[in-house]
């Protein structure tokens, strides 16, 4: 990547501890099955995002709320030591650290189930008081705190000109505003149905994938990036679209392939990566992470991505 000035990248988001469980299905109402490998993890995904960045390189700042209790201190230390600056995250004294519960199956897909707990508490007026969203370059957003929040922190970046990437996830429909706000868009296929009210559950061809995000488009970003799992990536503008292809990998867990995306895709544009060459840098983080189990531990260093990178790319990679 180029030697410009680093930019600085805020992610506003959610913390959120992992209670992970593997299961060869999900069990319908009233019965109940036997998992395996039962763990506890860092997660969230806006804490996720921020580590990723950070573990590369990136000069990173956590917006978040976390309870008064030991999910909650143990998820603002793990943010520190990962290099993360945790000055802005907030304590609530009365809801408890947000949680989510992932289960996965043998070929390493998941599903998970979240309750935000203090994630909702991060208020609009909050960050208005924020240093380090005044002195960001790259606002880094998702869906797992406040609605009303994330538009107001959108508000005030569009207003001071910040880059601003939106992972629309969990997604629901009706966020016309929240993209209209976006710089960047980076919603995975299912995300990109849900987003123009189409049935989450079919699988969209490359065609229908452009497509789908030529009208979002039409609602006011300059990008919108379509992440395709093993597929890679479609990044999509008004003059262009083109196929990032991802490295074939051995998957083990895919459960934070969306989130390392994000977080290398910020990475790459704070060093003054083009967005072409920044969506293939986010492709390979993205393939790295699910070669390994969990989230955090799964995210890579600089010295271990660039190792990655001279297996899958050899040594005239780009990058």
């Amino acid at each position: 990547m180029q030697t410009q000035r680093q930019k600085h990248i805020v992610v506003i988001g959610s913390y959120n501890v992992g209670f992970i469980c593997s299961t060869p299905r999900l069990p319908v109402w009233g019965e109940t099955i036997l998992g395996s490998g039962f763990s506890v993890c860092d997660g969230g995904k806006g804490s996720n995002q921020a580590v990723a960045a950070s573990k590369l390189g990136g000069n990173v700042s956590f917006i978040g709320c976390v309870g008064n209790d030991a999910y909650g201190k143990s998820g603002v230390e793990m943010l520190r030591q990962a290099g993360v600056n945790v000055d802005d995250v907030s304590v609530s004294p009365t809801a408890a650290t947000g949680v989510g519960f992932v289960f996965l199956n043998e070929r390493g897909e998941n599903c998970i189930v979240v309750d935000p707990g203090a994630n909702h508490l991060l208020l609009p007026e909050d960050l208005e008081t924020k240093e380090s969203l005044q002195n960001a370059d790259i606002l880094v957003f998702q869906l797992e705190n406040h609605i009303e929040t994330i538009r107001k922190g959108m508000e005030l970046g569009k207003k001071s000109g910040k880059t601003i990437i939106f992972n629309p996830a969990p997604a629901s429909p009706g966020l016309d505003d929240l993209i209209g706000l976006s710089s960047i868009v980076t919603p995975n296929e299912s995300e990109l149905l849900i987003l123009n009210g189409l049935d989450p559950s079919s699988t969209p061809s490359t065609e229908d994938c452009e497509r789908l995000a030529r009208i979002l488009l039409r609602k006011g970003p300059e990008a919108v990036i379509v992440t395709r799992g093993e597929k890679g990536a479609l990044l999509v503008t008004a003059d262009d679209s083109v196929i990032v292809p991802a490295p074939r990998v051995n998957v083990v867990d895919t459960t934070g392939a969306g989130d390392s995306f994000t977080g290398g895709l910020a990475v790459a544009l704070s060093d003054g990566s083009s967005l072409p060459d920044a969506v293939r840098f986010a492709c390979y983080v993205g393939a790295f992470c699910v070669t390994k189990e969990d989230v955090i531990p799964a995210l890579p260093n600089r010295e271990e991505f660039h190792s990655f990178l001279l297996q899958c790319a050899g040594p005239n990679s780009v990058f």
